[in-house]
C-alpha cells in the first residue's frame, strides 16, 4: 500500500509562488555566429568560423509562410600583406556540454541575472507579450525540415541573457543578438532604445494541426521551464529541468538554463534534439531533449547533474500547474467561470503497479503530500475535465490544455513523489508542483544521471484500462441534534474502462473506502446513466480529536478491482 502523508506549512508566499524566473549566459569561444537571412544565402566565401554580424535594418521580403535558413554570409576582407588567420570551426559533441557542466560545478557560482534597461525591465507581462519574433525570419531550411525556430527577446522578468547556438552539419554557430528580428508592437520600442546581449529563450514550431499549419510545439523561456504541446492542445502548464529545495524553510533555489544547442533536423526527421546547460548555486547539469511532435508530443530527456554543494531536497522531472478552483469549490471565488485550472489531478503509477488519483486543491495553507515509492512507473499532472461548458473560458481554453505524463527510464530506486499545493488568490500563479525526490540526498562533489520522458497528453486516456475517478464534489453536513455529529459528504464519479459492462449487475458493485482517522458512513454505489459509470457517496465523521485524515476509495465487482484508487487528504 502506498504510504501517504501530508504537511501543512505556513511560509511567506513570495518564497513559494512559482512564477517563471529567468535564464543565463555562457559563450563557446571560437564558434561561428549566424543570422536569419532574408533570402537564400550566397555561397560562403570565407572560413566557416568567420564572425558574421546580423543585419539590424534589413527589410522583410518573404511571404508569411516562409522559413529562412541561417547560413554564414561573406564579409569584406581587407588587403593583408600576409596570409590571414583562419580559425577552425567548433565541431559539436554532446560530451562537450557534459564537460562544460562538470567544469562549471568546480567554479564559484555567479548570479546570471543582469540589469536590463528600464525600458525593458519595466514592461508588464502584457506589454512584453507585444514583442514578437518576425515569423518570416524563423531559422531552418524549409526544404529540409518542417521545424522552425523563433527567439524570445529579453524583458520584463526575463533578465538572464541566454546564449543560443545552432548545430548545422556538426558545426556550432552562435546566434548573435539582433533587434531586427523582432516586432516591438505597441510598446513603441526599437533597437535604438537599449543595448542587450543574447535572448531570453526560444520556441520551436511544427505543423501539428495539418500540413499547412505552423503551431507551437515547445518553448524554453525563463529559468529551466519548458512547455510542450501536442495536436489540438493549447498552451497550458509547464515542466522544468530541476527543482531545488522547493517549498523548504530556507527558500527555493531556482536553476536556469544558461545556454542551448539546437541541432537542425535533416532529411525530414520528425525528431529535433536540443542540448542545454543548467546552472544554480549548488548544482549544474547537462541536458539532452529529443522532442517528437504528434497527437501526444513527447520529450525524451537525459540529465547529468553535478553538485557544487549538498542539497537537502532535489526534485526530478518537476511539473508545474495552476489550480484556482474546481467542482469541489472548497474556497469561494467570485468568478463567472465554473472551474479555473490547468490540471485537476495528480495520477501516479507506483512501483507496485497501483494507480492512484489525487484531486488537486487550492488550500488555505501550504500543503505538501508525499507518496513513498520504489522505482515508480510514472506520474503526471493531468487535465481530465475536457468539457468547455465547465470552464466557459474562450481565451485560455482550459479544456484544450495538455496534461503531462512522466515516464522514468531505468530504475529510480527509493524515494517519494511530492505534491506541493500553494495558496493562490488568482490564476496568474502556477501554484501546483509535482516531482520525484530520491531517498539519497546529493552531496558536494557528487554526480547524478537520470533519464525520463514527458508526454503531452489530454486526459491520460490510454495510460491504463481501468475506470477513472472523474469528479470530486464535497458537502459539509451540519449536526442535526445532540446525538448527531457534523461530517462531510463526498460525491465521487468513476467512469471508463469496463465499468459500464459491470453496472448491469449493480448489486455486486461495491466501493472499498478507508480512512486513517474518523468513521466512514452511509456508503452508496449508484449507476450514473447521465455521465456513464457509477457515482459513489459516503460521509466522513470525526469521532475523535484528529485534525486530519487520509482517504482512499476504489470500485470492485465482487473481488475484481475495476478502478484506479482515489485518494485525498482531509483537514477536519
Amino acid at each position: 500500500m502506498t504510504q501517504h502523508f501530508q504537511q501543512h506549512m505556513k511560509l511567506p508566499l513570495r518564497r513559494v509562488l512559482l512564477g517563471a524566473a529567468a535564464s543565463a549566459l555562457i559563450m563557446i569561444g571560437g564558434a561561428a555566429t549566424i543570422h536569419a537571412q532574408e533570402s537564400d544565402p550566397a555561397p560562403a566565401t570565407v572560413a566557416p568560423s568567420a564572425q558574421i554580424a546580423p543585419s539590424e535594418n534589413a527589410e522583410d521580403s518573404q511571404g508569411p509562410s516562409e522559413k529562412v535558413t541561417a547560413d554564414a554570409a561573406p564579409t569584406d576582407q581587407p588587403d593583408l600583406p600576409k596570409q590571414p588567420n583562419v580559425s577552425k570551426p567548433v565541431m559539436f559533441d554532446p560530451a562537450m556540454v557534459t564537460e562544460l557542466a562538470r567544469n562549471l560545478a568546480k567554479q564559484p557560482f555567479e548570479n546570471p541575472h543582469r540589469e536590463l534597461s528600464e525600458s525593458l525591465s519595466g514592461l508588464s507581462a502584457e506589454d512584453y507579450a507585444e514583442i514578437r519574433f518576425k515569423s518570416k525570419r524563423a531559422f531552418f531550411n524549409p526544404a529540409e525540415t518542417d521545424f522552425s525556430l523563433e527567439l524570445f527577446h529579453p524583458g520584463s522578468m526575463y533578465d538572464v541573457p541566454v546564449t543560443i547556438n545552432l548545430v548545422r552539419d556538426g558545426e556550432v554557430q552562435v546566434i548573435p543578438y539582433s533587434a531586427g528580428l523582432f516586432d516591438f508592437g505597441k510598446t513603441g520600442l526599437s533597437g535604438n532604445n537599449f543595448s542587450t546581449q543574447n535572448y531570453a529563450g526560444f520556441r520551436l514550431k511544427y505543423p501539428l494541426s495539418d500540413v499547412t499549419s505552423n503551431d507551437e510545439l515547445t518553448r524554453f523561456l525563463g529559468a529551466s521551464y519548458f512547455r510542450l504541446q501536442g495536436q489540438g492542445q493549447s498552451i497550458g502548464q509547464m515542466a522544468r529541468g530541476l527543482a531545488v529545495d522547493l517549498a523548504g524553510p530556507t527558500g527555493e533555489e531556482i536553476p536556469v538554463f544558461r545556454e542551448f544547442w539546437i541541432v537542425e533536423p535533416k532529411d525530414g526527421s520528425n525528431t529535433i534534439t536540443v542540448y542545454a546547460l543548467l546552472d544554480s548555486a549548488r548544482v549544474t547539469g547537462a541536458y539532452q531533449f529529443d522532442i517528437t511532435p504528434g497527437t501526444r508530443s513527447q520529450a525524451d530527456i537525459k540529465a547529468h547533474l553535478f553538485f557544487r554543494d549538498a542539497v537537502e531536497k532535489i526534485g526530478i522531472a518537476p511539473l508545474n500547474g495552476m489550480f484556482l478552483f474546481g467542482e469541489q469549490r472548497r474556497r469561494f471565488f467570485d468568478d463567472y467561470r465554473g472551474e479555473v485550472h490547468s490540471s485537476d489531478g495528480l495520477l501516479i503509477n507506483n512501483g507496485r503497479g497501483e494507480w492512484l488519483w489525487r484531486p488537486l486543491d487550492n488550500p488555505e495553507d501550504l500543503q505538501m503530500s508525499s507518496f513513498l515509492d520504489e522505482n515508480p512507473i510514472g506520474f503526471g499532472l493531468l487535465q481530465r475535465d475536457r468539457n468547455f461548458d465547465h470552464y466557459q473560458d474562450l481565451e485560455r481554453r482550459f479544456d484544450q490544455q495538455p496534461g503531462y505524463w512522466v515516464t522514468p527510464k531505468g530504475k529510480w530506486g527509493k524515494g517519494h513523489i511530492e505534491l506541493v499545493e500553494i495558496p493562490s488568490p488568482s490564476e496568474t500563479n502556477d501554484n501546483i508542483v509535482a516531482y520525484w525526490v530520491p531517498e539519497t540526498k546529493p552531496v558536494a562533489g557528487g554526480e547524478m544521471q537520470v533519464a525520463y520522458s514527458v508526454t503531452a497528453t489530454r486526459d491520460g486516456t490510454g495510460l491504463h484500462g481501468m475506470a477513472q475517478a472523474t469528479d470530486t464534489r464535497i458537502q459539509r453536513l451540519a449536526s442535526q441534534g445532540d446525538d448527531d455529529q457534523a461530517g462531510t459528504r463526498f460525491v465521487l464519479n468513476f467512469a471508463g474502462g469496463d465499468l459500464d459492462y459491470f453496472t448491469k449487475d449493480a448489486k455486486n458493485l461495491r466501493a472499498d473506502i478507508s480512512t486513517s482517522e474518523g468513521d466512514i458512513r452511509n456508503v452508496r454505489v449508484l449507476p450514473d446513466p447521465e455521465n456513464g459509470g457509477v457515482r459513489v457517496t459516503f460521509d466522513l465523521v470525526n469521532t475523535g480529536d484528529a485534525t486530519s485524515s487520509n482517504l482512499r476509495a476504489f470500485i470492485l465487482y465482487q473481488d475484481k478491482v475495476l478502478s484506479e484508487t482515489w485518494t485525498m487528504p482531509w483537514a477536519f
